[in-house]
């Protein structure tokens, strides 16, 4: 049903009232020609091209928060577990090596797109009680907008803290003008508008509707944002009704499966971004249009040169170690955890074992050597080890799986069409076990750890490993690490786990992150950008940055 899926796409997006990069920039206008507030809103299919703007700035191919040129981009430069490589984008560059300020337009751009899908959410709010239809279908789109202005609040509170917090549309210079609230209070809208989503959106979609969110997503990022305020008994008790009927989520038996076309929507997945061969396909760094892509474009950057990708990262020493610590069984299908076969492209007959080709069967040294001149800008600053466990190359989110020459280059026949999962079954589980962990509810912290290890092929844990809170924290942290690589995790349970910006500053030396000896209190949070204080009067900057 993916070719057919249109939802979520761009063709709706001509039709919305503030297409602007922010809701500062919302305009009313009076020309016959176009759609506008005047002739916008009349029934039901005007809100559901409403909505499908809504999805639309989180999921921007290259600009959205989930977007590969901004958010997964600069989220994943800020852990442990790459290396960015110098003399790309200066703004991702001072995000990743953390000498970035409020000046910083990637930043900018995520704050912006964010506060754009929250504004398209309120205007949904505020219209839809005139437009007459169904009052259950009613409800559900009410939950719906509920929800991605939840999800809009909650990156605005992992990443910046204190935010202005709008709950009707700003149609007016003046009003535009807002004080920012205080972190918990942004976590309560956070709470409450995810609260009221999970108890009226569907279970399941249709087929035609795969992709839009459900209650499964509300839970999540429900639970997800109540262990994030560290009240662990709500966290756990809300994450574990995903356990439950009429829920039927589980880990799909293949790791890779989560990271190809092979086999969405699966059983794992809570929420993914539906990718599809619609629009114009080289044409990702355009506004909103009617013909904007629906591609996957993360390939293109993260991809080796040979693979036709902009290769913009390595694997850290840190994520490689850590891969090759915990060896399987003897006489598994392979000697290591399954997940780094499918995270990462390395030289298996380092390790002894036969070696494998990627693409349109490269070999290792091949993808590596076309690579070879952006690795050395590593040095001397970055001290890359490609000795003690060989070189190391990130597969996940590649297409290498494709078995295509030019699989990352978006300028080929075919770019990618996979989807982005944006929330799994299985972090469900490691941050129910974090929080059954901080509970004293040892059995069951144990138990989704155990099934976590088992889908990897790992023996699993016993509660004489892992006797203690401390003991599962530690092996919550090391499973979370591999299981979400990449997946813009890392930096918020660094920072959530190491409270002084000494401790969290320590670790990062130790592990050889990138910005290291610049990491301060501060970065804890991104400065609210420049242009938002700019623009907004009543803003004022984080207590942090000032």
């Amino acid at each position: 049903m993916k070719k057919s899926v249109r939802y979520i796409s761009a063709m709706a997006i001509a039709m919305m009232l503030a297409g602007s990069c922010n809701e500062r920039d919302f305009l009313k206008q009076d020309d016959p020609n176009r759609v506008i507030e005047n002739n916008f809103w009349k029934d039901e299919n005007s809100i559901s091209m409403a909505l499908a703007a809504a999805y639309s700035p989180l999921r921007l191919p290259l600009y959205g928060y989930w977007g590969a040129f901004t958010g997964v981009q600069d989220i994943n430069a800020m852990g442990d577990d790459v290396f960015t490589l110098p003399g790309e984008e200066p703004s991702t560059w001072a995000i990743a090596s953390y000498t970035n300020d409020e000046n910083n337009s990637d930043a900018a751009d995520i704050f912006d797109r964010t506060y754009q899908c929250i504004h398209r959410c309120n205007l949904i709010l505020a219209r839809i009680d005139n437009i007459p239809m169904d009052a259950a279908k009613k409800e559900q789109y009410i939950a719906e907008a509920k929800f991605l202005r939840g999800l809009s609040y909650y990156i605005l509170a992992s990443n910046w803290g204190s935010v202005p917090v709008r709950t009707a549309p700003v149609e007016t210079t003046n009003a535009y003008a807002a004080p920012c609230n205080s972190k918990e209070e942004v976590w309560a809208q956070v709470v409450s508008d995810l609260s009221a989503a999970k108890d009226k959106l569907p279970v399941i979609r249709d087929s035609k509707e795969k992709g839009r969110v459900t209650s499964g997503a509300a839970i999540a990022f429900l639970g997800k944002s109540y262990l994030f305020m560290e009240k662990y008994p709500e966290a756990e008790a809300t994450l574990s009704l995903l356990s439950k009927a009429p829920y039927n989520y589980a880990l799909v038996d293949n790791y890779e499966d989560n990271f190809t076309d092979a086999n969405e929507f699966n059983t794992e997945s809570i929420f993914e971004w539906n990718c599809a061969p619609l629009g114009d396909p080289y044409g990702p760094w355009g506004a909103e249009t009617a013909n904007s892509p629906m591609f996957n474009y993360l390939p293109q950057f993260i991809g080796p040169v040979a693979g036709g990708g902009w290769f913009k990262y390595v694997p850290s020493n840190y994520i490689v170690s850590e891969f090759i610590r915990e060896e399987r069984p003897k006489g598994s299908s392979t000697r290591f955890d399954k997940r780094m076969y499918a995270s990462l492209m390395w030289k298996y007959s380092f390790f002894g074992e036969t070696d494998n080709t990627w693409y349109n069967s490269k070999t290792f040294d091949e993808l590596w050597n076309s690579s070879l001149l952006k690795i050395k800008r590593l040095y001397p600053d970055t001290k890359l080890d490609t000795t003690t466990n060989g070189r190391f190359l990130i597969k996940k989110y590649t297409g290498a799986w494709r078995k295509v020459a030019d699989a990352d280059n978006y300028w080929g026949a075919t770019p990618s069409t996979a989807n982005y999962r944006v929330m799994r079954f299985a972090e469900v589980l490691l941050l129910r076990a974090e929080a059954a962990a901080r509970n004293g509810h040892a059995g069951p912290a144990l138990d989704d750890i155990n099934l976590i290890r088992k889908r990897a092929g790992l023996d699993p844990k016993t509660s004489a490993q892992l006797p203690g809170p401390d003991q599962l924290l530690a092996e919550i942290d090391h499973q979370k690490l591999l299981e979400l690589f990449f997946e813009q995790n890392r930096i918020y349970d660094l920072r959530r786990w190491n409270k002084s910006a000494a401790q969290l500053q320590s670790l990062f030396r130790n592990r050889q992150k990138q910005g290291a000896n610049t990491f301060a209190a501060k970065h804890y949070v991104l400065p609210i950008p420049a242009r938002e204080l700019n623009s907004n009067p009543k803003a004022t900057q984080s207590e942090l940055w000032r």
